[in-house]
């Protein structure tokens, strides 16, 4: 029984030093204010409910005497039997004591989650693999030793119940630790497009993001459940592999240099999973895009038969492709999951079959050995088969952090939110000599406008006239803020400006425009006038506005201008911008956006810039430029006479 002292002095010993070590850092951490003290009615019910968790621990602790030394353990009076109870109690003492040092830490949570599960899990995921283990030590010595068959069925009976309750607490901790994961990853990438200038951001594939924000998020969150297997059962070879060393330890010795070699042959495959991996994310991105040019397009494109064969076709094309890639990058994991499997069968055998031979092992010891052995063959096939996982996330991974890197240039758009009283008055807005070019690499050409000389005061309204590919749009972005001038500055109220004002400073109605679902940022006392408008659009019967939602937007485009336009005239900015804004609307209601809505917008001191091609109401305008091959000129009193 001199074993029960020793292993109860060193499990106390190893349990101090870690409880020690880690209350001194939750205590430092405190100290540099990283964590928060946290008193509460459902913190200390969790506190003293996670007891139940030792219950099972203390029971097994009670049963292996009774099960490998003596049936009447907690019974006999002699000595040796009193201090071996007196040491196994002082280790279910440090076992309590040691739980509750740890758990404490719920009292003072880290302000980064990840501090919180990360711990609590990798301690957790450790009794599963440990129970796992100790189950086939239970039957193997069962079958090599005359121990008494109920007492190893509590004992077994007892772990079991140890692996099925911290297996399932793991798993629930894990599925939160890959949550967490992927909304911080999620929230990262979100942060990042958003301070993307929007010149950057036009230049991303769409297929790229869509990816980055399911496949590589999703990877990430499924291998968050997939490395807590693979460490718990990582646990129970280390566990296996020191009983097969108290077995036979030369034979053991064999076989653990045969695991190794299989692992590592298996790295060596690394570099070939990372190339097609790679690839196959490559063309899932094209065939993406392609998805995406199906749905946003299919107008287009159900109108000719030819359009939709050539389209379908290159679909057919892309989406051969990534499957094909795919299937290259599935393959390569197969060869390395059928190599470890052949590699694994040979290793058993050598081991079951011809170390016995060799080392001249006893029936007994060989029993033990093939049993133990045999088991093995479920943990390593899952940690041998998470290589493809990590080959995966690393992909996931360096895609996410070459995007988050390409988003990081020197002016980024700041996302804080900023105060309505901050935006000033707009007397008046001036361009002066700003110029823009767009570059094309590839081509090495470059085109764009400039320079470009504009102003306008408040309370005036201003038409902005050119054919199509003129400048106007790129004019409008430059005007707004969107993009950044090559050279020359805007003024507000004769002062330079930054681009992030600009854009604070705009209501704006792109011809391409997106109509939100919910209304952001409206001026409050404006929405009593929701109801009013809503009659005067003729759209009373048709939508309704709730806690700043509209009930509904699936209408037709014209309807959803007019929705727009309602939208703009909430927000109630010093300076509107609208392209070609009327083009869809019914010549009643393109009636009632330049002779009402316009007029009612200038008589409250707004500027108002228009780029349109209604020529019949151009008398309305206080003054009229012209775009035309990039170069912005104002029209004269005459020009204005020849427009009506």
């Amino acid at each position: 029984m001199e074993i029960i002292a020793k292993v109860s002095y060193i499990a106390n010993s190893i349990m101090a030093l870690i409880g020690v070590l880690y209350l001194g850092l939750v205590v430092y951490q405190k100290m540099k204010k990283k964590r928060i003290f946290l008193f509460t009615g459902k913190n200390i019910l969790n506190y003293f409910l996670g007891f139940l968790v030792v219950v099972p621990v203390l029971a097994v602790l009670y049963t292996i005497p009774l099960a490998f030394y003596d049936p009447n353990f907690w019974s006999e009076g002699a000595s040796q039997y009193l201090e071996a109870r007196k040491e196994v109690l002082s280790l279910g003492i440090g076992i309590l004591c040691f739980y509750a040092g740890l758990r404490a830490s719920i009292f003072m949570p880290h302000k980064n989650e990840y501090y919180n599960i990360t711990p609590k899990l990798l301690f957790l995921s450790l009794f599963p693999g440990i129970a796992s283990a100790i189950n086939v030590m239970i039957i193997s010595k069962f079958l090599t030793n005359d121990y008494e068959a109920k007492y190893l069925l509590l004992f077994f009976a007892m772990n079991t119940l140890i692996y099925v309750v911290t297996t399932r607490i793991s798993k629930r901790e894990t599925v939160n630790l890959g949550i967490l994961t992927a909304h911080k990853f999620n929230l990262l990438i979100i942060d990042k497009i958003f301070k993307t200038p929007y010149r950057k951001q036009e230049q991303v594939k769409e297929g790229k993001m869509h990816t980055i924000l399911n496949d590589d998020i999703r990877t990430i969150f499924s291998f968050s459940q997939d490395i807590i297997m693979t460490y718990t059962n990582v646990i129970t070879l280390i566990v296996v592999q020191v009983y097969l060393f108290t077995i036979d330890w030369v034979s053991s010795l064999a076989l653990l240099g045969i695991i190794v070699f299989i692992m590592g042959f298996l790295a060596m495959l690394v570099p070939r999973l990372n190339k097609t991996g790679n690839i196959a994310r490559e063309r899932r991105e094209e065939y993406t895009s392609f998805i995406s040019g199906l749905i946003k397009g299919f107008k287009e494109l159900v109108l000719h038969k030819v359009k939709i064969g050539q389209y379908k076709k290159d679909m057919e094309r892309s989406s051969r492709k990534s499957y094909a890639a795919s299937r290259d990058y599935a393959n390569v994991g197969i060869d390395a999951n059928v190599f470890s499997e052949l590699s694994f069968t040979v290793a058993m055998g050598a081991s079951c079959l011809l170390f016995p031979l060799i080392f001249n092992l006893d029936k007994e010891v060989v029993t033990a050995y093939v049993l133990v052995v045999l088991f093995l063959w479920g943990p390593i096939t899952i940690i041998l088969n998470g290589l493809p996982q990590v080959v995966s996330l690393k992909v996931s991974l360096d895609r996410i952090k070459a995007f988050i890197k390409d988003a990081e240039i020197e002016e980024a758009t700041s996302i804080e939110v900023m105060d309505r009283n901050e935006i000033p008055f707009v007397k008046s807005i001036e361009v002066k000599d700003v110029c823009f070019s767009y570059e094309n690499e590839k081509e090495n050409t470059n085109y764009g406008i400039g320079p470009i000389n504009f102003k306008a005061n408040k309370g005036e309204l201003v038409f902005i006239i050119g054919g199509n590919g003129s400048g106007k749009t790129t004019f409008l972005k430059l005007l707004t803020g969107l993009y950044k001038p090559n050279s020359g500055n805007i003024f507000i109220n004769e002062m330079k400006t930054s681009r992030k004002m600009l854009g604070e400073c705009f209501s704006v109605i792109y011809s391409d425009f997106y109509l939100f679902k919910k209304l952001y940022d409206l001026k409050e006392d404006r929405l009593n006038q929701v109801n009013e408008w809503l009659n005067v659009l003729q759209l009373s019967d048709k939508v309704t506005i709730e806690n700043g939602v509209f009930s509904t937007i699936d209408l037709s485009k014209g309807q959803r201008k007019r929705l727009s336009i309602l939208k703009s005239y909430l927000e109630d900015r010093p300076v509107y911008f609208f392209d070609e804004v009327a083009a869809d609307l019914d010549p009643g209601f393109r009636d009632f956006f330049y002779n009402d809505l316009l007029v009612k917008l200038r008589e409250e001191g707004k500027i108002l810039i228009i780029i349109s091609h209604d020529d019949k109401y151009f008398s309305l305008a206080d003054s009229i430029y012209k775009m035309d091959m990039g170069q912005l000129t104002h029209q004269t009193k005459e020009t204005l006479v020849l427009f009506e």
